[in-house]
């Protein structure tokens, strides 16, 4: 990467189990990119999914795009598109008004009856929780924050995600002749606002003479199947907005292979954000009974809320977890030794 912006810059690739030095959390993992100067990011992606990348901070950024990583067999789809929403800076619009989707204020896909398709949601923006709507298909997520979930239908076509979440859903356009449907944005209230995403049918022969049956999970990846909550190293820590750049003094360490339990809470009357970096977590039951059956690597917490997570420490180095703070500064961080 070439800096030619007037401010040092750094790129991290979020959602990522890469190697900490190619983390992109500087001065955590390395020096900020001066202007002018480059760094060359080397990693090999040790999972297949749907990840993004963008400048330090949780999101929300001029500089971001999405790091699409396939798996070794793909899965059986007709057509796939990746749809990144992201917003212009203006505090004299709305969400509704500003979201773009690969730039763009609406993105259409054309697809032939029965086509099944892939959709890869990313939120790319600063701090809003996108509520969507696909009316008239039926659509199955497949994967959450790049890592395969067992497939179910999203109710009524609806999927949120907070700043920085993915999703992958597979549906099958079983429009009738020359109609079409629309992904719109839906607000707190559930009302629907513009369309973001228009699939159409195209005037063309069936891919296939029916529709097909549910989709089929995804190919795991190399993720531990179990954690030993015995044993498991326990913290507390609270959501809140500080300066991202400050380098804030590690909050623990960790031995490799041990199990993290982690309790946030948010103080505020406002939604707060997580972000693990290098990790993947499971978010927990509150009766400590197990955990939601998919991964994340960031979430929403709602205001005056609590959420409960865990996660093996398995990648050794100095991490961050964004949206936390500590000693009034933000981001804790950890090592894993």
């Amino acid at each position: 990467m070439v800096n030619a912006l007037e401010a040092p810059t750094a790129v991290h690739w979020h959602g990522v189990r890469l190697t900490n030095s190619m983390d992109g959390a500087p001065p955590l993992t390395q020096a900020p990119i001066l202007p002018g100067a480059s760094f060359d990011y080397r990693f090999v992606a040790p999972d297949a999914g749907t990840f993004w990348y963008h400048a330090p901070g949780f999101s929300g950024t001029a500089l971001y795009g999405a790091l699409i990583v396939e798996e070794p067999q793909p899965p059986d789809v007709d057509q796939e598109a990746t749809l990144i929403y992201g917003e212009p800076y203006d505090p004299h619009l709305s969400l509704s008004r500003l979201l773009k989707v690969n730039g763009v204020d609406t993105h259409t896909i054309n697809a032939a009856p029965n086509e099944r398709l892939r959709l890869r949601l990313i939120n790319a923006t600063a701090a809003q929780i996108l509520r969507l709507r696909l009316a008239e298909l039926r659509p199955f997520v497949v994967g959450i924050d790049g890592q395969p979930a067992q497939p179910f239908a999203a109710r009524q076509g609806e999927f949120m995600l907070g700043p920085g979440n993915r999703i992958d859903a597979v549906v099958d356009c079983t429009l009738a002749p020359g109609r079409t449907t629309s992904m719109t944005i839906l607000d707190t209230e559930r009302i629907e606002h513009r369309p973001v995403v228009t699939i159409q049918r195209e005037a063309k022969a069936p891919a296939r003479p029916t529709p097909r049956d549910a989709p089929k999970s995804l190919p795991p990846n190399p993720l531990p199947e179990r954690m030993d909550f015995r044993n498991a190293e326990r913290f507390e820590a609270a959501t809140g907005r500080a300066d991202p750049d400050k380098n804030a003094a590690l909050r623990f360490v960790v031995n490799r292979g041990r199990t993290v339990m982690l309790t946030v809470s948010n103080p505020t009357s406002e939604n707060g954000f997580i972000h693990l970096h290098g990790h993947g977590f499971r978010l927990l039951d509150a009766l400590d009974d197990g955990w939601k059956p998919f991964w994340l690597d960031t979430m929403p917490i709602a205001p005056k809320g609590k959420a409960r997570i865990a996660f093996v420490a398995d990648n050794p180095g100095k991490w961050l977890i964004e949206g936390l703070v500590t000693q009034g500064r933000a981001g804790v961080r950890f090592e894993v030794t």
